[in-house]
């Protein structure tokens, strides 16, 4: 089971969020062919060229993924949050005794 991510790790992980240009981030070909350019990240180069396409495309969709995906981790530790709390209020309630 993976660890739980640090609260200090996803402070930093919004703070980054939100401090990235508006997106989406098109993927540009260049006058050469293969895209060079992804949003505000122009001449981008990877080692092999058949790595440049996924590379630019990941990026391209990790501008709208990660926010949507932290996102989904900060609804989920609200909703565990208020699953915890009924759950502790379910166990005092009555001093503990359980019916049925």
């Amino acid at each position: 089971m993976p660890e739980k991510l640090p609260d200090e790790y996803l402070a930093r992980t919004q703070k980054v969020i939100i401090g990235l240009p508006k997106g989406p981030w098109p993927v540009v070909p260049s006058e050469h062919g293969l895209p060079d350019q992804v949003g505000p990240i122009c001449f981008l180069e990877t080692w092999v060229d058949n790595e440049r396409v996924p590379v630019v495309e990941f990026i391209a969709f990790a501008r709208d993924a990660v926010p949507a995906l932290y996102g989904e981790v900060a609804r989920q530790r609200d909703q565990i949050r208020r699953l915890e709390r009924q759950l502790r209020d379910l166990r005092t309630a009555n001093g503990g005794v359980r019916h049925g």
